[in-house]
């Protein structure tokens, strides 16, 4: 199969609405909106690019048409009692994409976690796959994926970070619902920062941090 093109992170930017409410040192978030700048967005291809942060090689690319990936680790995390496996993202997106509504006004949210660069990259997706199971799969029923960057490996100075891309729909055992109101309320940033705070300082300590 041929590789499908690359999406580098200067065009994931461009797919986004980032901070609404003004940039935060240690969280991100983002809107991914049915179209942004005149292109159509897909959920695919946001978790793709975010999958792939460097340029996988041709040869990387299988018959089976799985996406390499090249970022540090990742994880998907759906809510409870829908029958996906939850191993089989691009299934699950493509899935989404395929539901989509004319009327339907926000695909997706990313919400971005900044670490210590003395964080290790299994304990920030321990510690922020805890939070997408608790307080997105199983308090509103949304599914998501974490995806954890390490600048460092790239000889970048920036620090570790989590992306988490939340589908913006309810998951429910029969399909994906209407959207969930926390990601499309004018008080969105402030509430699921204020949330991811208060759910790091009670957990980082267990992972011998700050």
């Amino acid at each position: 199969m041929s590789a499908l093109p690359w999406i580098s992170p200067a065009d994931v930017d461009a797919m986004l609405y980032d901070d609404p409410d003004g940039p935060r040192e240690n969280f991100g978030f983002a809107l991914c909106r049915p179209r942004a700048k005149g292109n159509t967005n897909l959920t695919a291809d946001l978790a793709r690019a975010k999958l792939q942060p460097t340029r996988p090689a041709d040869a990387d690319w299988q018959a089976d048409g799985l996406w390499p990936i090249t970022c540090t680790l990742h994880r998907m995390v759906t809510a409870p009692q829908v029958a996906i496996d939850a191993g089989a993202f691009e299934t699950i997106f493509h899935g989404y994409d395929a539901k989509i509504k004319p009327h339907q006004r926000l695909l997706a949210a990313v919400l971005t976690m900044r670490m210590d660069h003395d964080w290790q990259p299994a304990d920030i997706l321990s510690l922020v796959g805890g939070y997408a199971l608790e307080k997105l799969a199983l308090e509103r029923r949304l599914t998501s994926m974490t995806v954890v960057h390490m600048p460092g490996e790239e000889l970048s100075g920036r620090r570790p970070h989590a992306h988490v891309i939340v589908l913006a729909r309810v998951h429910r055992a029969s399909g994906w619902g209407a959207m969930h109101p926390d990601l499309i309320a004018k008080t969105a940033q402030g509430k699921f920062q204020a949330e991811w705070e208060a759910y790091r300082d009670l957990w980082a300590p267990r992972f011998g941090q700050r």
